[in-house]
């Protein structure tokens, strides 16, 4: 009877510390489903950061899951990502027209690998099932599908204005190829590109108010984004300012926040999502999600790097042994990827990074 009373005991307790575990599952569509416990309450959330890798072949699913776990359970529909408004404009439109052509001509960020095509792809088929739509924003600076954008809002068969005709003749012939991924000749061309005509508006505002008409405000937009690729050293700080200025302008009450995990350690008061934690509006309502992973290959890191044993934020290899002793643990073979609540792990690095982590495992090269 002490040996059945015992037993109980520990099968009650080990119940009671699995419950405290989210769980990642492949469902019936294939498609990946998020199912946590009560235990873990994202109800009294209403903003949501997840710190990303950005060439792991399972990312795009979890934050479909998330999404869609968000938007059914809690009603959210403003997604921040780490895009300039100009790639937000051709998403949001891809999203009400199933046209891939907006993101694959040229080839988009986070369009780049058929993960990430995948994810759009199966947002855009639920998104149609909504009454209030899922919103992509844009908090990063422009690249070269402004260029895009600027053509598309052009008017149709309308004469250029003289003072303007050079740089409208050039927007309306130029191709893209290449959009530029962060460091590089080709961003920093588009950059400049970018800035002098920024510099040209200024020069000869009624100008192109008068050719742009209405779509002028979409113009204004794109074309001063707080946010440059000439700052790039304070994207932090920029990114942080056009989350705040949407969120403001639009009266936004929930949102997800997708970010590259460098900018999600929360306990750093310069971090995007140190910035957003400590913002009035949000103060005890945002919760922090990181990502770390074992047997991951990224594609797109440096070829020396881009298979690692423990893919991790950078202050857990102070601790050599700790994603061994996380994953032995934490992760939950029944899941294909584990949602564990900071607090489980008995490491102060841990805790402060962020409130949650995602366990994944054994990601492929593609």
């Amino acid at each position: 009877m002490k040996c059945y009373i015992l037993f109980m005991l520990l099968f009650t307790a080990s119940i009671s510390h699995a419950q405290q575990f989210g769980c990642f599952k492949t469902a019936t569509d294939n498609t990946l489903e998020l199912s946590i416990d009560s235990n873990i309450r994202f109800d009294k959330y209403d903003a949501f950061f997840l710190g990303e890798f950005h060439g792991v072949y399972g990312v795009s699913e979890v934050k479909l899951a998330l999404l869609k776990y968000l938007n059914k359970n809690f009603g959210l529909t403003d997604v921040f990502m780490e895009i300039g408004r100009s790639a937000a404009y051709l998403y949001n439109l891809y999203l009400s027209t199933g046209d891939t052509t907006l993101f694959t001509s040229p080839v988009l960020i986070y369009a780049q690998k058929k993960p990430n095509r995948d994810f759009w792809k199966n947002l855009y088929r639920y998104n149609k099932t909504l009454e209030h739509k899922i919103t992509i924003r844009g908090m990063d600076f422009e690249r070269a599908e402004f260029l895009k954008v600027l053509k598309m809002l052009a008017p149709k068969d309308k004469e250029k204005p003289l003072d303007i005709y050079t740089t409208l003749s050039f927007i309306d012939t130029v191709t893209i190829d290449t959009i530029g991924w962060l460091h590089g000749d080709i961003q920093r061309s588009y950059g400049s590109l970018y800035e002098d005509i920024r510099a040209e508006i200024d020069d000869n505002r009624s100008a192109f108010e008068q050719y742009f008409g209405d779509n002028m405000k979409q113009v204004d937009e794109i074309m001063y984004n707080e946010d440059t690729y000439s700052r790039f050293g304070k994207r932090n700080k920029t990114m942080y300012t056009n989350v705040v200025n949407e969120i403001e302008r639009d009266s936004i009450k929930k949102f997800i926040v997708f970010a590259g995990l460098n900018h999600g350690n929360m306990a750093h008061k310069k971090t995007l999502a140190g910035s957003i934690k400590k913002k009035t509006g949000f103060k005890g309502r945002f919760v922090n999600i990181a990502m770390t992973c074992k047997n991951c290959y990224d594609w797109q890191l440096k070829p020396q790097y881009r298979f690692a044993p423990n893919r991790a934020p950078y202050t857990y290899y102070l601790n050599r042994s700790l994603m061994d002793d996380i994953y032995k643990e934490y992760f939950n073979s029944s899941c294909k990827y584990t949602l564990l609540p900071s607090a489980e792990v008995d490491d102060p690095t841990v805790k402060r990074f962020s409130n949650y982590i995602v366990l994944m495992k054994d990601q492929p090269e593609f």
